[in-house]
């Protein structure tokens, strides 16, 4: 037994030798493996954070503070070498980097303590950042506070149609008025109790929202005809307690956020109800206070306000996440690639993709109390302030 046992162990090392031998031969290079190895009197660093889009030109990479450090080593992956080099030994837990060859790329970062050559720690666990595409600039702020042409008490929403032109709900003198794309006032659009959001259909019809009102919702042609008109105070599948935002779906379907009643609602352009979901609460597919809603990619997203979150549906209802971007958010539009989010907690419009991942923040230091945000044709982001009794442009620049 003993001799069998001896004949099969140098059978598995020559077999063993011989493979790797053969490897060698065919030019297929043995990877090592790397013993990580720490001096156990220092703590790794936690909490290692990248920004991701909110600069234009650098990524600012911090982490905790550990105690007994005296120094760190930041690192950072080179796509070249397909490793991990060093990129600064310093004392701070914060590290700008502007050496990023180009935008929306990540780039990955891990740090570790090192006070000597004799007293370091293992790394922390890696991150990555990127900055944005593109910096927006202010080009254009229109409005004052009063009841003329130009003027608003409560300028709540905002929206644009196809050739650029901006719309602009106020809910204290119970009307949208309607803009040039340069801020030139054009006409009085809607009158409406209240006046809420509206939307417009591929075929140029609209949708006008208002509260108060014997009717809630209704829908115009072009010329401003009267088509339908649905919904009343209450509960009941035709009635709201409140209006915030809506959005039109690639079926022409209207999505309207009963925000009192924490619910979402789906018609089609004949008031007919075809879904709703939601209540009060603070469970996955649950709502406290939603204001925002947009149509982006087969799904429909919304801003739970008072939860501090965005929830993300497919078009039968059904509760799919919750969106990576936290705040105090109300308005969201999609455009191309990516959501524009109005954070009234930071006072800044995200841009992001659709995994949540921040690809910018756009006019931070611009509003006294963002609400709303839409972007024009030509990809101008235009956001309601409404404490500010004006309407700001962005442009890319």
């Amino acid at each position: 037994m003993f001799r069998a046992l001896s004949l099969l162990a140098t059978f598995c090392l020559f077999f063993s030798c011989f493979f790797f031998s053969s490897c060698e031969k065919e030019g297929i290079t043995k990877i090592d493996t790397l013993r990580i190895i720490d001096t156990l009197d220092v703590d790794r660093p936690i909490n290692l954070k990248a920004t991701k889009g909110i600069y234009g030109s650098r990524i600012t990479v911090s982490w905790a503070p550990m105690p007994l450090a005296q120094k760190y080593q930041l690192f950072k992956f080179d796509v070249a070498s397909q490793k991990y080099v060093l990129l600064k030994e310093l004392a701070d837990t914060t590290f700008d980097d502007s050496a990023i060859s180009k935008s929306l790329t990540k780039n990955f970062y891990k740090v570790r303590t090192y006070n000597s050559i004799k007293s370091f720690s293992r790394f922390s666990d890696a991150d990555f950042g990127y900055t944005s595409a593109s910096n927006y600039y202010k080009s254009l702020t229109f409005g004052s506070e009063g009841s003329g042409a130009s003027q608003f008490k409560f300028n709540m929403h905002v929206e644009v149609d196809k050739t650029g032109n901006i719309y602009v709900s106020d809910d204290d003198l119970n009307r949208v008025l309607k803009f040039s794309a340069t801020g030139g006032f054009i006409e009085q659009f809607y009158s409406g109790s209240s006046a809420r959001a509206l939307a417009f259909f591929s075929n140029g019809n609209y949708v006008a929202t208002r509260t108060q009102s014997s009717s809630y919702v209704q829908v115009f042609n072009p010329n401003k005809q009267l088509i339908k008109e649905w919904g009343t105070y209450g509960t009941g599948d035709s009635d709201f307690g409140n209006i915030e935002c809506l959005t039109i779906d690639d079926e022409q379907n209207i999505w309207i956020v009963d925000g009192l009643n924490h619910r979402i609602k789906k018609y089609d352009q004949n008031g007919n109800l075809l879904l709703k979901f939601g209540k009060q609460g603070k469970a996955e597919g649950d709502f406290d206070a939603p204001f925002g809603i947009c149509y982006f990619k087969n799904k429909i997203y919304v801003s739970d306000t008072r939860n501090n979150r965005i929830e993300v549906f497919d078009k039968n209802g059904k509760f799919l996440k919750i969106f990576a971007v936290k705040g105090y958010l109300f308005g969201l539009r999609a455009f191309g690639d990516n959501i524009y989010i109005a954070n009234s907690g930071e006072s800044v419009i995200i841009k992001t993709d659709e995994n949540g991942d921040i690809q910018e923040k756009i006019g931070a230091g611009s509003f006294l109390n963002l609400v709303d945000v839409t972007v024009a044709p030509n990809g101008d982001v235009i956001a309601c302030d409404v404490y500010g009794r004006r309407i700001i442009v962005f442009k890319k620049g």
